[in-house]
């Protein structure tokens, strides 16, 4: 049992103050009391003085001034963390999401097992130390390292899967494993280009993947820190065939699984769709698809109005990557007409060229800022505090895309807790505003996953 005491938490029902959380040893929320009037001094000589009572509450592992729920990281690709940074110089006319993603394909030809756990070790320890408590890895890379051409197997894809599940457990971040299914160089059933072939699953191969990895995440001794989802890559890498397969795959396996997949991110990929489906890819995927709270749309960023008042409706989530998105002129997701709405939202580190929490939350705002030049669009009627309305609503969004119904902290609820420290006195909701755009006075001390409580380094 791990107590954590605060003088404010942002519990589900807002700001309380003066609180003790218990967390239990299943990785669980026990209990949110009322903080002990009088906690044991550290001192273990007080006793000899008198001091302690002997019911006296127990002292806590740790305080701060403010406990609020991690941050989810919805969409990730660790080994893109590798080429975070040095990708930027230009290629000539014409740069784009389709030529870094050839820079993209290049860098894989050297990673081998050992490579990708170290690669996303790092990663993961960064994005723990930058406020996010769990990530989901949209996972394609089933083979690694050799020659081009060659597509993976059932042990390259265990041995890639495997060193992904060793790096979240190093790392102590929560995991929903997301295995890819990649069928198709693009829509038509294009032929794979030979980089893309380490990405292709043999379709009994998947499956046997799945059914794998589902027994490994059932071991208690992972305290449910592994979770296992499915994820076809795109409309282009997974036809309407395949879509259906995995489908009842879902049907069979775990039907209540979380469904991630990348759709309307780029306006070539809207074109194409149009041509060979007759559809935009998101009008296409709701036709067709029982899609509901258990998908998550990843970018949506060319979606119309109508396209998403359908998808509210449905009660999806679209995952917003700011940061990515910006880096690859991806072009802009319209979050303020989203959020204003209602819509379920959570957010990215995607290729990780940024790995703060706080900032793709940031930027969201400042998106919305320069397009309206006005200041906290995204907040809520009943909080006009801005840091504070982006991070419930993403919080709430990342939950449900990594597969969990709680919202944020309550009893039941996954001990995923960010411990900040408040120097400058702030109410809580000016404390979660500087941490999100200023950081001012408000700093991370310690976070808490399923793995246990780490404080940072001062």
């Amino acid at each position: 049992m791990i107590r954590i005491d605060a003088r404010w938490a942002l519990t589900e029902a807002g700001w309380r103050p003066h609180v003790r959380l218990h967390v239990g040893e299943d990785g669980r929320i026990v209990s949110i009391d009322d903080a002990p009037a009088d906690p044991v001094p550290a001192d273990p000589r007080a006793e000899l003085r008198g001091i302690v009572r002997r019911d006296a509450a127990p002292p806590a592992d740790a305080s701060a001034d403010l406990v609020v729920p991690g941050l989810p990281d919805a969409h990730c690709h660790a080994f893109q963390h590798g080429i975070a940074g040095v990708a930027e110089r230009a290629g000539g006319h014409g740069d784009s999401f389709w030529t870094w993603r050839e820079r993209m394909y290049a860098s894989l030809s050297t990673l081998d097992a050992a490579g990708l756990e170290r690669t996303a070790t790092a990663l993961y320890r960064r994005l723990r130390a930058a406020g996010y408590t769990s990530v989901a890895e949209f996972h394609y890379l089933h083979r690694l390292g050799g020659e081009p051409g060659r597509r993976a197997s059932l042990a390259t894809a265990l041995e890639s899967a495997q060193a992904l599940v060793r790096a979240a457990a190093s790392a102590g971040i929560s995991l929903l494993l997301l295995p890819v299914l990649y069928r198709w160089g693009g829509f038509g059933r294009a032929e794979l280009g030979p980089r893309q072939a380490r990405f292709a699953l043999a379709r009994d191969d998947y499956r046997r993947l799945i059914e794998a990895l589902l027994v490994q995440a059932a071991d208690p001794a992972l305290r449910g820190m592994l979770r296992i989802g499915l994820a076809p890559h795109s409309l282009r890498a997974c036809d309407p065939e395949d879509l259906r397969w995995l489908l009842e795959l879902r049907e069979a396996l775990m039907p209540d699984c979380p469904v991630h997949i990348h759709v309307s991110e780029q306006p070539a990929e809207v074109r194409d769709a149009r041509a060979a489906l007759g559809q935009t890819p998101i009008a296409w995927l709701c036709e067709h698809a029982a899609v509901d709270h258990r998908w998550t749309l990843v970018h949506a960023t060319h979606a119309t109005p109508s396209e998403l008042r359908e998808v509210r409706t449905r009660g999806a989530t679209v995952c917003v990557c700011t940061t990515t998105e910006a880096n690859l002129g991806d072009g802009f997701f319209p979050i303020e007409d989203w959020f204003a709405a209602g819509g379920r939202l959570s957010v990215g580190s995607d290729s990780n060229v940024g790995t703060d929490a706080a900032e793709e939350l940031r930027w969201l705002e400042y998106q919305a800022r320069l397009r309206r030049q006005a200041r906290a669009v995204l907040v809520d009627a009943d909080c006009p505090h801005p840091g504070t309305a982006l991070w419930r609503r993403a919080v709430a969004g990342g939950r449900l895309s990594l597969g969990s119904d709680r919202p944020g902290l309550a009893p039941g609820a996954p001990a995923e807790l960010l411990l900040l420290t408040n120097e400058g006195g702030l109410a809580p909701d000016d404390a979660l505003d500087d941490f999100v755009f200023s950081r001012r006075a408000t700093r991370l001390a310690g976070t808490v996953t399923p793995a246990g409580l780490l404080l940072q380094q001062a």
